[in-house]
């Protein structure tokens, strides 16, 4: 296969991973606290393929996905158990292997023990490790996550931090683990808002830009690989004349 035509596919490769993660944006779009993770990719220059010519094949290669926790717009809901983070944190969930994922999605909910829970119906935790009963859901909620109920306070939902946002891996849109196994931190100034909810980080515009964008590149590089074939083909064509 020519360095031309190889070059040819992986570019078409890796706008198609693209072009998959701007779709996974868009379908997100309106989910509270939804983070974009961003795909990067980079140019190499490998060995020929028969490891004698001196030639490279260009070729892209996909490097990683890198998580935007840029914060995303406030927006007011009015209901008691919506929360949204303003500043740094997450939200600890409990999930339903033991394990802890964190997010900023804060539309919470009672089950039908009085836990507080998120809309998977997931235990939301606590400060202190402790999960969170209440009798109802007309509550006051306070910027630090103090649950006061007619001013007796009832609980204090936890705000986490970690100290590297790199490590973080989404398990799905809106929750999050170390890659390492590190627990975060309760956080020391945590700053909630009642009754809001955090709208996701896309800006749908440049989102939409950037689709049509690569669509373009994407329609190139198969342009490429059918010139590249038809290329390879009179070279055969000529050889066998020959």
């Amino acid at each position: 296969m020519s360095s031309g035509k190889y070059g040819a596919i992986s570019g078409a490769v890796a706008r198609m991973q693209m072009l998959e993660n701007i779709s996974e944006q868009l379908a997100a779009a309106k989910t509270p606290g939804y983070k974009k993770g961003m795909v990067t990719f980079e140019a190499r220059l490998g060995e020929a393929a028969s490891g004698m010519a001196t030639k490279g094949t260009n070729y892209t290669h996909l490097t990683n996905k890198e998580i935007d926790f840029t914060q995303g717009p406030l927006e007011s809901t009015g209901d008691t158990l919506d929360l949204a983070i303003n500043g740094e944190g997450f939200f600890k969930i409990r999930r339903l292997d033991g394990s802890f994922g964190y997010a900023r999605k804060g539309n919470f909910q009672l089950n039908g023990d009085g836990q507080l829970v998120n809309t998977d119906g997931l235990p939301v935790m606590g400060t202190g490790g402790r999960e969170i009963k209440l009798l109802h859901s007309d509550v006051d909620i306070g910027p630090d996550g103090t649950i006061w109920d007619e001013q007796k306070k009832v609980g204090q939902i936890g705000l986490f931090q970690f100290d590297d946002t790199s490590e973080l891996h989404q398990i799905r849109g809106e929750m999050f683990q170390s890659n390492n196994g590190i627990e975060p931190e309760e956080h020391p100034n945590p700053q909630m808002i009642q009754g809001n909810l955090e709208g996701s980080n896309i800006d749908m515009m440049r989102t939409m830009v950037r689709m049509t964008s690569n669509l373009r590149a994407f329609e190139a590089t198969q342009k490429a690989l059918k010139i590249y074939s038809e290329m390879d083909s009179k070279s055969a064509e000529i050889g066998l004349v020959q």
